[in-house]
């Protein structure tokens, strides 16, 4: 079978690139609990293989699209695939929590490909007037496997254990290997004559004074870094505050998860009649209000399970208006040089996103008599940012020459 570019299975293999990097996440986080007891390790130290995935995935950001663009999309794509696939099935047989921290920021290394190459994949095959509709299907299709997960991870984790999450995980990327050398052909059509590194800063260094650029990445950043955030923390409020099973924890969680698909959808609405960098600029308030309910509701004394997913599935409604016009944005700006315009893109996501995870852990470990109030605390600061980044986006005194 061949995955011709703008064919439906091509669009499928799109979604499936992008979704087993937070499909990674998505599933380990019901039985973060579980490594702790099996491992004999703190929650905080079990935070931090969710922060060196993440470090790992956002390392990983910076190489795939720069040697994609000089090799092409194909062999650097089977080439991550199949160091995630390897890296995810031995971190089911960790011994120790730092066997598996370690292990973790491998793994991120190469789930790192999925991300960079399905944004620069899309780039190669739709226009930049294509690209914010396109973006935002893919990215709601990219919500059913991360919406599904922790449910998934939940069954596993009380089912067998949470060694299972990496066997189902590194099978999923097994496959795609699979597919991919089977059925993808070489989409690059503007291929490097060599690798530049001066080429490549000065290219990065156009971008990262392009306000238009910043605007779109930088919002896209800090909305991960409040997503990943609570992820982080709300496994442990609802299974060791609030007594939740794994399998439980699962099933809740789909209400906040499902708030990102909803503000997708609504986005898919939208693109056509507003104008996504109005999307962008206005999306903020939802992080904002989100935690401004979750305090309210915390200092209230109320301790129960939707004063917490509640506001996590506005706050994910917000992101999930974000992403795609913020992804759609940044790369398309820049068609030869898709790829290491996704790089930046995806090193803004993981990398804050990682910042989010330890403002979290650390301000559970200085803890607070309101459950929910280092979350709050922590994560504030990241939301304020969504909406005073987003403002470059008013102004944009220079904007590259766009290509179809």
């Amino acid at each position: 079978m061949t995955l011709a570019p703008r064919s439906p299975a091509y669009i499928a293999l799109l979604v499936a690139l992008g979704s087993f990097g937070p499909l990674t996440m998505s599933i380990y986080t019901p039985v973060m609990p579980s490594v702790g007891h099996d491992l004999a390790a703190t929650p905080d130290s079990v935070k931090l293989t969710l922060t060196t995935y993440m470090l790992g995935f956002a390392v990983g950001q910076l190489f795939y699209g720069p040697l994609s663009d000089r090799y092409g999309r194909r062999p650097v794509l089977l080439g991550g695939l199949l160091f995630f696939a390897l890296t995810t099935f031995a971190c089911s047989f960790a011994p120790s929590i730092g066997g598996l921290i370690g292990l973790r920021i491998l793994q991120g290394l190469g789930a790192a490909s999925g991300s960079v190459l399905g944004r620069a994949l899309t780039r190669d095959a739709y226009t930049f007037q294509e690209m914010p509709l396109v973006m935002s299907w893919i990215s709601l299709g990219q919500n059913i496997a991360p919406s599904l997960a922790p449910l998934i991870g939940g069954f596993l984790g009380e089912w067998a254990s949470w060694r299972a999450t990496f066997w189902f995980v590194g099978g999923f990327g097994t496959i795609l290997f699979v597919i991919v050398l089977a059925g993808l052909s070489e989409t690059n059509r503007h291929r490097s004559d060599r690798i530049d590194l001066s080429s490549l800063l000065r290219g990065s260094g156009e971008m990262l004074r392009d306000r238009r650029f910043l605007g779109h990445v930088l919002p896209l950043g800090f909305a991960f870094a409040l997503n990943f955030g609570m992820l982080a923390g709300v496994p442990f409020i609802l299974q060791e505050g609030l007594g939740f099973s794994p399998r439980e924890f699962g099933l809740i969680v789909l209400l906040s998860v499902g708030g990102f698909t909803l503000g997708t959808f609504v986005n898919n609405r939208l693109v056509g009649r507003v104008a996504p960098t109005t999307i962008i600029r206005h999306s903020g308030w939802f992080h904002v209000a989100a935690l401004v309910g979750m305090a309210a509701l915390s200092l209230s004394g109320v301790v129960t399970w939707w004063a917490v997913v509640g506001p996590h599935m506005l706050l994910s409604f917000g992101t999930g208006m974000i992403v795609a016009n913020a992804n759609a944005g940044a790369v398309g700006m820049y068609p030869r040089l898709a790829g290491t315009a996704s790089s930046l893109a995806g090193l803004a996501q993981m990398g804050m996103g990682a910042m989010g995870t330890v403002a979290v852990a650390v301000l559970t470990i200085m803890g607070s008599r309101y459950i929910a109030m280092p979350l709050v605390i922590g994560l504030m600061p990241f939301a304020v940012a969504v909406l005073l980044s987003a403002r470059l986006l008013r102004t944009a005194p220079h904007a590259p020459k766009l290509e179809s």
